[in-house]
């Protein structure tokens, strides 16, 4: 009775954000074409221009631009279907209709007074006033050298892609409102259902997302919420490994069923046919075809690559033996500074954590391996992780100091 009591709130909550989110995607889509046929043939024709996937500065796979898939969002404002009513349309996404396409929400009403350049540029603004306000409150709210490893990570992603890129900014986006909203709680009186707000975390990812780099939205929140347990809840391993597998959990619940929820508006709207289309594209992803048959190891080694900017001949660039060599240093220290082993071990579900970008290219081989040049950036989390695992053990005393205040989390 009690287990039926507690999954209340996430039915409540995935009932009421599936209506917001079908409404939402419906409403927008009463917007007439007229208004923004102009903004978008003189967009797509910009991007044209640049090509489907342009490099800028660095000229490695890292920093490609992926015009093929902003060009995609851009035609998919204009349904090909003109008998379509306002809610078909939002639905079907011109016959792509297995993704939520939920950018459609603010691009579609966008695309009625801006052009692709100048969406380009509120978007890189929105960015950063996101991400510096997201690192101030983890400054804030946890400590500075957090913050730190924070920006740090996120600056790792060739942001000069990213901020160009409507397809990349989505998810960060998505990232760095989960920590805002997450961290503006800190401390105050109504606590935080950290479960809850996991899944719904995944529910709006999903509603966003193109599965490009969906599982920082998990990774980056879940690493920070397990140190600040170690810190203020005196968390031990068994605590915060079984915290972390009810986050995952909920966070992995929250974002298969939303795209269920797709999948199923989509036989109610536009018929059955549609289902197993969409069923045919998904295993096409698990199991891969003939033509671009699975190759698992290939993938890792892929986006390992991508990740740290192996040449195209495969040399490394002296830049990451400068890292090796600090890394080397990071764990000879490491080695003289264990001290507290119950409060080491309680950290390890963060190492834990930072391999979730490796179970996700092993489970979505297929988009994996075709799109490494950006899928690649799901490795942040493993960054975040090591980094925050090495500075939590190295610190001098557990109870040591800032002027950290006290934080609690519902379970």
């Amino acid at each position: 009775m009690e287990r039926i009591k507690g999954m209340k709130p996430f039915v409540k909550i995935y009932v009421i954000l599936i209506a917001v989110f079908f409404l939402s995607m419906a409403l927008v889509y009463c917007i007439p074409a007229s208004w923004i046929q102009g903004n978008i043939d003189k967009s797509l024709e910009v991007m044209e221009t640049e090509g489907e996937r342009p490099m800028y500065a660095f000229y490695r796979h890292s920093a490609i631009v992926d015009n093929h898939t902003d060009m995609l969002m851009y035609e998919s404002l204009l349904q090909n279907r003109d008998y379509y009513n306002a809610v078909q349309a939002s639905v079907s996404i011109n016959q792509y209709p297995r993704y939520w396409h939920g950018y459609q929400v603010l691009l579609r009403p966008l695309t009625v007074v801006f052009q692709v350049q100048e969406l380009r540029y509120l978007g890189m603004l929105l960015f950063y006033l996101l991400f510096f306000w997201s690192a101030w409150l983890i400054a804030q709210k946890t400590c500075f050298v957090n913050a730190m490893l924070y920006v740090l990570t996120i600056a790792s992603g060739y942001l000069v892609a990213v901020t160009t890129c409507f397809q990349y900014l989505t998810t960060f986006y998505v990232l760095f409102l989960a920590l805002i909203v997450l961290l503006s709680r800190y401390g105050g009186k109504k606590p935080v259902n950290a479960i809850l707000f996991f899944f719904v975390v995944g529910m709006v990812e999903n509603f966003f997302d193109f599965l490009t780099y969906p599982i920082l939205t998990l990774g980056i929140p879940l690493i920070l919420l397990l140190w600040i347990r170690v810190r203020d809840e005196g968390a031990d391993l068994r605590k915060n490994t079984l915290f972390m597998i009810k986050a995952s959990c909920s966070w992995g619940l929250g974002y298969a069923l939303t795209w269920i929820a797709k999948w199923g508006i989509t036989v109610v709207v536009l018929g059955v046919r549609y289902f197993w289309r969409t069923m045919s594209v998904v295993q096409y992803r698990l199991q891969g075809s003939e033509e671009e048959p699975l190759d698992r190891i290939g993938t890792l080694r892929r986006n390992l690559k991508a990740w740290m900017n192996v040449q195209d001949g495969g040399v490394i660039s002296w830049s990451k033996v400068v890292l090796l060599i600090l890394a080397v240093f990071l764990l000879l220290a490491l080695w003289k500074k264990l001290k507290d082993q119950k409060e080491i071990l309680a950290y390890l579900p963060i190492l834990f954590v930072a391999s979730y970008p490796y179970i996700w290219y092993l489970v979505m081989s297929n988009h994996s391996q075709i799109h490494y040049w950006y899928t690649y950036r799901a490795q942040l989390v493993t960054l975040f992780g090591i980094l925050m695992f090495i500075r939590s053990v190295l610190k001098e005393n557990s109870a040591a100091a800032t002027d950290e205040r006290g934080f609690r989390f519902r379970k």
